[in-house]
Formats: C-alpha cells, structure tokens, sequence
C-alpha cells in the first residue's frame, strides 16, 4: 500500500514519511513495558506524551486492563513480586501475544537491561522487526552472574536505541550498545510549584535533606559550616546511622545553636521547608558502590527558587547545570558558602536560574518532549539504517 493510499483512509491521520518511500500513522503507537509505572502517580510523563501525539500503551506487572486518560493499560503476567522488581520473571508467552496483538511502531522498556522481562521483550520485538529502547539506571560498573550477563549482553545488541537516567548511565549503555542513539534523560519529571513568594532576610538559610549515612557528606557540609563568617542557619532533613556522630561534630564546632535537626519527615513537609531555605547543599560523595545517580530533593528545591549548592558527584553536575554551583573539593565548598552568605543578591538570582532550569529541562513537559524527539529519531534510522540480525 503506498503512502497516498494510507493517507486516504483517514484524513484525520497524518502520514510520516520513512526511509522506504513509506509511512507510518500518527498518532503512532507505542508499547511501554514498566513497572515503575504500574503506580499511577508516576505515569505524568506518558500522559504528556499522548499529549504530543503517541498513542501509549503501557504494560505493568499485573494490575488491570482499564485505561488512564489517554493511556491504554495492559496487565502482563509475571511471577514474584513487584516489590523486587529486577527478580520478576515476565510470561514470555504474554509479551509475544502482545507485541503480535498491538503491532506498535515501538517498544519503550522501562526494565534494566539485564532483567529477564526486558531480554524477553526486546528479543521478541527484534523478531517481529519493531525497534526498541531500554532505558537504565545503572550507573556504576555492575558484576553480573553468568544469566544476567548473557541477558544484557543480548539485549543491547538487539536495541534500536538506549536510554540512561544519567550522563553516567548513559555511557555505560553506550559502551555496551555503541551504533544505536543514546541520550541520558531521567525516568519522568517532577511537578512544577508556583513561584514562592519568599521572605528577604539578610541570614542565609541552608537545607540539607536526606538519609544521614556517610555517603552523603554532611560531615564535609558542617566542617565548611565551622569556619564561616557571617549570619547563617542550617536546617538538617532526615536521620540515619551517623546522626548522633554528625550532634557531636556539630558539637565540637560549636555550631550546635545554628543547626535544627528535624529528624525524618514526610515529603509534604519537605516541601514546606522551601520557602525559608535559601540554599540546598547536596555534598555527596561517590564510593566504589555507590553514587549519587539522581537528586528529586535537588530538583524540587530549585523548582522553588533555592539555590543549589552539590559536590562533583555523579549526576549532580549535570542537574544543577550553570544554574547553581559545583565544588569538586571541601576548599571550594567553604568558598561557595561563604560567598553566598555575604551577597544575598547572588542567592536570589542563583534560586531564579536553577528554577528556570527545571521548568526548562526537568518538568514532565519537557521529559516528554525531549523522549518524543528521541523516539522520532530511532523510529527515523530504524526506518533508513541496516536491520540488526536476531542474536543466538
């Protein structure tokens, strides 16, 4: 069937040209494989993305056949629990009836690449010659078994494409899958607050928030706190095994009558904490098994207007972007803090770049804009380039 015949079928659908002189249908229909979308609050992104013209269909472990708004929601079944959900074992006949059920023009897989579900899916639709791409937190080399391995080993070589939640997720994949589009772009956005109407006070006010392990640096954030001078204030979210060391730093420094502990708190009073936070300092520090892969608190704090203070530790250079600041050592910390308890007008327009940023960049909008030119493009050279043979 030629183009002009397609586009005769329904003058409501648009026809976009492919390499071969034919066309695929928009809105053009895609297949998201995801258990991190079987909880409705996290499926904002595809719903923007039917918004911009994609017909989604997601498939969760479990859960009922229904639909979301524009998201069709299609059950497959598995075995083991979704609470441990790299261990899930998808029904390979499941994935085939719906691969050869739905025909999408693409699957999107929300599971590592190593999982069985996400072996299974990409195998199968590389046989049905559907293209597909695998998004990936993995940020840190990782030691596999012998079936995990041959797993991820398969299945990005059979991708049409690879996602990383990071820039360090996203050069591992591309090491693993180097002639297929990589990008890195986080799993889905957050919800943009209103601009907060915030109080002007010449005393700068820190937040620190999160689980207080080493790994977290807050020992580094009250060491720099002890030798600055100037009116500041340091509230601390969160407890964990090295709270009571930090009281006693904290102590010994003499910083006890400027430091709040608020101990563990729920994210709705998180939240509130920004209107009277000036600066978030994330001062994480990468280990070889750990590292920071992502900053939600990070990305929230600056959607209201805090300015973002992080070490140069995993994915948060790249979120803080121009808009905030990044210090690779405990001497630049002191510096930055310092800088920033002496000019209050620097906060104010660090707080107004780091919010502009998020709205720009890490919204669901734009998550699902920058994914939609991503699929456009795989969906382009899938189209155009060599078919990848079926591995063994």
């Amino acid at each position: 069937m030629s183009s002009t015949d397609l586009i005769a079928l329904d003058s409501a659908f648009r026809c976009y040209p492919r390499g071969d002189s034919g066309c695929y249908l928009s809105p053009v229909r895609v297949l998201v494989l995801s258990h991190h979308a079987l909880d409705p609050a996290n499926r904002q992104k595809l719903r923007e993305l039917a918004g911009n013209g994609w017909e989604i269909t997601l498939a969760t472990p479990g859960g009922d056949a229904d639909m979301d708004g524009p998201i069709r929601l299609s059950p497959v079944a598995v075995t083991g629990s979704v609470e441990l959900p790299d261990t899930l074992q998808y029904k390979p006949r499941a994935l085939k009836r719906l691969l050869s059920d739905l025909r999408p023009a693409l699957v999107h897989v929300e599971l590592e690449p190593g999982t069985q579900g996400a072996s299974t899916i990409v195998h199968e639709a590389l046989k049905l010659e559907i293209p597909a791409v695998v998004f990936s937190w993995e940020s840190l080399p990782k030691k596999r078994g012998y079936f995990e391995e041959r797993r991820y080993r398969r299945t990005l070589s059979e991708v049409s494409g690879v996602i990383g939640g990071n820039r360090l997720a996203e050069n591992i994949l591309a090491e693993a899958a180097p002639n297929v589009p990589a990008m890195a772009l986080p799993q889905q956005g957050i919800v943009a607050p209103p601009m907060l109407d915030r109080p002007s006070t010449e005393a700068l006010t820190m937040a620190t928030v999160g689980r207080l392990v080493p790994e977290r640096g807050v020992d580094r954030l009250l060491r720099a706190c002890g030798q600055l001078m100037g009116p500041w204030s340091l509230l601390v979210a969160g407890t964990g095994p090295e709270q009571e060391s930090l009281e006693d730093l904290a102590q010994k420094l003499g910083l006890a009558s400027r430091i709040r502990w608020l101990g563990p708190i729920a994210r709705n009073e998180i939240m509130a904490l920004w209107r009277d936070v000036d600066v978030i300092v994330s001062t994480s520090r990468s280990t070889e098994t750990w590292v920071e892969r992502h900053s939600t608190v990070v990305l929230e704090a600056m959607a209201h207007g805090v300015a973002p203070v992080v070490s140069n530790n995993g994915a948060l250079p790249e979120l803080v972007g121009e808009a905030g600041i990044v210090v690779s050592s405990d001497e630049e910390l002191l510096i930055a803090l310092q800088e920033l308890v002496m000019d209050h007008e620097r906060r104010a327009l660090l707080g107004q770049a780091g919010r502009k940023r998020v709205l720009d960049y890490y919204v669901d909008a734009a998550i699902a804009r920058t994914t939609s030119a991503y699929w456009h493009e795989v969906l382009a050279r899938a189209h155009t380039g060599t078919p990848q043979s079926v591995a063994t």
